[in-house]
């Protein structure tokens, strides 16, 4: 499996719905269903380590979450704003990742700590040293923006300037050559689907696995869909082994891809 592999995965008309891991075990039990593509929470992983999220579990801890799968699949790190303070650490955790096998990461353009977005040709300059370093395309790049994940979501949420903002700034990302945006935070179906007509690149946005209808957010322009750290935070609530958990998922929300709505990745 292979960058354009997961590249062909984004389809609006069947979003790529993936159930998100925090550790070795969750990461194996998801392989125990059959599913191909593991993504990483950096929430969850920090909160199963009794940590902050924000970095402060170390990126060889968080690489080491997708040690437990073996053969053929695409591991996708949440790279947070990419464990780096200037370009030559940068460079250096890029090659890691790849040396490591992963084969996409989601990239902040807010840092740790910081309520303001970095500014967008200073955060360019990032992606440009990605793509300069992965030179033969090997990761998925999947850039998050946070313009709608701090404050009062709600507000913001049928905030139109804000809307035309977040347009504007993916517009200026896109010409950076990245494969895919992830706002979380956005929940508004009119907007989600306003910002899917006037970008190129697959949109992915993040819902809660216990309180948003999945079917709910289904073609209106969503080609990956992402439960974050809901997913351990809901099983923290249950008496399920995670094994257990993640087959309740699944087969909660199977008949959805039986009938090629969502793509679950699964082989």
């Amino acid at each position: 499996m292979n960058n354009n592999d997961f590249a062909k995965m984004h389809n609006p008309n069947r979003p790529l719905t993936l159930l998100n891991v925090w550790n070795r075990d969750s990461a194996k039990a998801l392989q125990h269903e059959k599913i191909k593509v593991v993504a990483s929470s950096s929430y969850g992983s920090a909160a199963d380590k009794n940590k902050e999220d924000g970095q402060q579990v170390s990126l060889n801890e968080n690489v080491g979450i997708f040690s437990s799968l073996t053969g053929d699949m695409f591991r996708s790190l949440d790279f947070e704003a990419g464990y780096s303070d200037n370009s030559n650490s940068l460079q250096s955790n890029i090659k890691y990742l790849i040396k490591n096998k992963i084969s996409g990461i989601n990239l902040e353009d807010k840092l740790p700590g910081e309520n303001e977005l970095q500014a967008i040709e200073k955060f360019t300059e990032k992606i440009n040293l990605i793509n300069h370093t992965d030179i033969e395309k090997s990761m998925f790049v999947n850039i998050r923006t946070d313009s709608f994940f701090s404050g009062d979501l709600m507000i913001k949420n049928q905030n139109k300037e804000l809307l035309k903002e977040t347009i504007d700034r993916i517009n200026q990302y896109e010409k950076h050559a990245i494969d895919g945006i992830f706002i979380p935070g956005l929940k508004n179906k009119e907007f989600i689907s306003t910002i899917a007509r006037n970008i190129s690149v697959p949109l992915n946005i993040m819902l809660d696995i216990q309180s948003d209808k999945l079917e709910e957010y289904l073609s209106i322009g969503i080609s990956r869909i992402s439960f974050g750290p809901s997913t351990f935070l809901e099983f923290n609530h249950t008496n399920f082994t995670v094994e257990d958990y993640f087959k309740q998922k699944i087969d909660q929300i199977s008949y959805l891809e039986n009938n090629k709505l969502i793509n679950l990745a699964r082989g």
